[in-house]
């Protein structure tokens, strides 16, 4: 059975779909769903509960896995937007903001693989340099940013085209390269690394929508942090390619709220958050 939830903020979405996962039997369900209308909005309340948590079981922060998927703190946003009339050396800008951040996070590719999480390459290294493992390879942010600028000169406000398909074999150099391929199809492995296998990105009247497909979504260690990262993702997309962010939807074939981790102290950090929420409602 499938289970939607939806919210505008990414905490309230994250919220419900743990309260939602946490209560079936086990603290798993499977083709859970999550909705966020405002991608990128959060309930700071939330999310400082979260970190709390986080820090008392010694898991990695929010930010620390929300820029697996994508490194805000090595993007210096030029609070530029692209557009089809786009001045030449403000474009010239954006390019540079872009080129500047996938730079940067390649020359630190070396040290990040240090990691043994990190041996195969990251969900960003992929993005950016296919297969993700050194400098040099396909760079498919590039590629969808290029197609989303094309689309706008041309006038398309539509385009179903624009994946990140992460599931073709990353075994199989032959394989003409679509997307963000990360996940072989020879992957043996029930869960590790990567837990996300398909990025879809959908234009439709000038909004971009992303749904990403996870395998296997560790509510508390990861999902938020996930939220956090696609979101950015989105946002830089958006700003680069001259479209407005539409709906995040985040697809988890399992869901699980990690019961025999964090099954002690749960109880009163849902009620932490669910006061945050309360608060931030009604102060709008």
């Amino acid at each position: 059975m499938s289970h939607l939830v939806s919210a505008s903020t990414l905490s309230e979405a994250w919220l419900r779909t743990f309260e939602l996962v946490r209560r079936a039997p086990g603290g798993r369900l499977t083709h859970v769903v999550t909705a966020v209308g405002d991608p990128g909005a959060e309930v700071m309340g939330v999310r400082d509960e979260l970190e709390k948590l986080l820090a008392h079981n010694g898991s990695q922060s929010i930010d620390t896995v929300a820029e697996t998927i994508f490194p805000s703190s090595l993007y210096r946003d030029p609070c530029i937007d692209w557009h089809p009339s786009i001045a030449t050396d403000s474009e010239a800008v954006l390019d540079d903001a872009a080129a500047s951040l996938y730079e940067s996070y390649i020359g630190m590719l070396p040290m990040l693989r240090t990691v043994g999480a990190n041996r195969s390459g990251t969900y960003f290294s992929r993005m950016i340099t296919w297969p993700g493992k050194v400098a040099g390879g396909t760079n498919q942010l590039e590629l969808r940013i290029a197609r989303l600028r094309s689309q706008a000169r041309a006038g398309r406000r539509t385009n179903n085209t624009l994946d990140i398909d992460l599931g073709a074999d990353a075994l199989d150099t032959d394989l003409p390269i679509s997307g963000v391929q990360v996940y072989a199809v020879t992957d043996q492995r029930t869960r590790s690394f990567p837990c996300l296998t398909h990025i879809d990105l959908t234009l439709y009247e000038g909004q971009l929508h992303c749904t990403a497909v996870y395998r296997h979504q560790y509510l508390v260690e990861k999902a938020y942090g996930n939220l956090v990262g696609l979101s950015a993702l989105l946002q830089f997309l958006c700003q680069q390619g001259g479209c407005v962010p539409g709906e995040l939807v985040v697809h988890a074939t399992m869901a699980d709220a990690q019961p025999a981790t964090f099954g002690g102290v749960v109880d009163q950090f849902v009620d932490e958050a669910l006061t945050a929420v309360a608060a931030a409602s009604s102060e709008v």
